[in-house]
């Protein structure tokens, strides 16, 4: 069996959330889980429906052979690149949790910054900016293609340091009006 690899249950959820439907389009992914070892492997198979049509769905991911690195990780997953979610797909998700009707909540901005470090790990150690060829979704394409500028090490770096410190700020109460 050929899975990718979930870091942690935050990066398997999320992509369960956002991986389309095939039967509608839709997002959304209700259902149960059940591990499984298989040569020497651990897997986690998700089975459920569809949250808008209703259509059977699954997932399988190979999951971390050491528990407490799945468990024990901050945010998404450790220090190497997602398997579930390109970088165009996580800057989306960043895109999204900040753009939030009424504006975006603390707790929206610490998972923006979080979304955008995980963009920023696929920028090559000996590069300044992420290889097209690791834009490998429909969305990915398409976030890549509208800004290529933005996937540069500097860019991001800076995107994701702003959204920390805008999680980090103290809540402060708006004027009354008159």
């Amino acid at each position: 069996m050929i899975a990718p690899l979930a870091r942690t249950p935050a990066e398997a959820n999320l992509y369960m959330d956002i991986k389309a439907c095939p039967s509608c389009g839709g997002n959304g992914f209700s259902g149960t889980s059940v591990v499984m070892l298989q040569d020497g492997e651990v897997y986690e198979r998700h089975t459920g429906t569809c949250q808008e049509c209703g259509s059977p769905r699954e997932f399988v991911f190979r999951m971390p052979r050491d528990p407490e690195l799945r468990l024990g990780a901050a945010d998404f997953g450790g220090p190497e690149p997602s398997e579930l979610l390109d970088p165009g797909e996580w800057m989306t998700v960043a895109d999204v949790a900040t753009g939030r009707d009424g504006g975006p909540s603390k707790s929206d901005l610490a998972f923006a910054a979080a979304a955008v470090e995980e963009a920023l790990k696929f920028v090559p150690a000996d590069a300044d900016d992420i290889p097209p060829h690791a834009f490998h979704s429909l969305i990915g394409r398409e976030a890549y293609q509208r800004m290529p500028a933005r996937y540069s090490r500097g860019r991001l770096s800076a995107i994701a340091a702003a959204l920390r410190e805008q999680a980090a700020a103290p809540y402060r109460t708006p004027p009354d009006l008159p």
